[in-house]
């Protein structure tokens, strides 16, 4: 029967002539000191010869035979992991279909494509751009294998990758209101920032009405600029914009922060799929 070497006590031969310790080795790998002695007991007499040069219980370094065995085992464990991560490499010609909200494009994704397409040259992207319930709704139902949304705060599945700190933007004309109705700015139903503005103005009792239903970023922008109404916004998308925050004598509600989360298509193939939405978090989600 031919013998076949360990990889893990080749591990463990590694870093006792590393650290010329056993008791050091043991530290680092994990396990008891006990352990690794016997895993060099059975090392040494699986290839019949003495592996480490030793003297009053004290490691001075590898035998001859020992430092020959270490040669091989430091190609061993390399050509071990080269596999390993070849298996594990995400098959990057799969086509993605990926969702985000719009306003992920004024951030950085450019860069992020940018990296993706140096990471994986054959990647297919699909994008999307929609309100959030929409994209959540579809990558569960697998219309969409990739995307990110956002929500009211919640304890679901997905995780939260980050939560955006809200507030109110515009300044609205004095002769604009004739009564205390509150005029909003604000994307279709189905929004998390629009979600959130009625949430809490019902909670404070204020009415409001939507003095403006925004189809775009940029349209909404423009319409907060006009004076048209104040908008719920995300801190750092409003800055980004140069739009100014509404004063305290708006008299308008606190604002609850925002969840950002990325979900993944059941049946998707994860491990790429997972590759380009740490790229697209990376860049834009917590930009």
């Amino acid at each position: 029967m031919p013998t076949t070497l360990d990889l893990d006590t080749l591990r463990a031969l590694l870093a006792i002539v590393e650290l010329n310790s056993f008791s050091r080795a043991a530290e680092r790998l994990g396990r008891s000191q006990s352990a690794i002695s016997l895993q060099i007991a059975r090392l040494e007499a699986m290839v019949g010869r003495p592996l480490l040069e030793r003297a009053r219980g004290r490691v001075l370094g590898p035998t001859v035979k020992g430092a020959e065995l270490v040669a091989h085992a430091r190609e061993m464990i390399a050509l071990n992991e080269r596999a390993v991560t070849a298996m594990r490499r995400p098959a990057s010609d799969a086509p993605i279909r990926l969702g985000m909200p719009a306003d992920f494009l004024e951030r950085d994704f450019a860069s992020a494509v940018g990296e993706i397409r140096s990471r994986f040259p054959k990647a297919q992207l699909s994008v999307r751009t929609d309100l959030s319930a929409r994209l959540a709704e579809d990558v569960d139902h697998g219309r969409l294998d990739l995307a990110f949304y956002k929500r009211a705060p919640s304890n679901a599945a997905d995780a939260a990758i980050a939560f955006e700190p809200m507030a109110w933007f515009g300044k609205v004309p004095a002769p604009n209101r004739s009564d205390d109705t509150v005029p909003l700015v604000a994307f279709a139903d189905g929004c998390a920032y629009r979600g959130e503005a009625l949430r809490s103005l019902r909670l404070m009792g204020r009415d409001c009405s939507v003095a403006c239903e925004a189809r775009s970023l940029s349209a909404l922008v423009g319409a907060v600029n006009a004076g048209l109404g104040y908008a719920a916004l995300p801190v750092k998308l409003g800055a980004r914009k140069s739009l100014q925050q509404a004063s305290d004598l708006a008299g308008l509600p606190r604002l609850n922060a925002v969840e950002l989360a990325l979900g993944i298509a059941e049946g998707c193939n994860l491990p790429f799929a997972r590759a380009i939405g740490g790229i697209i978090a990376e860049r834009c989600a917590l930009a």
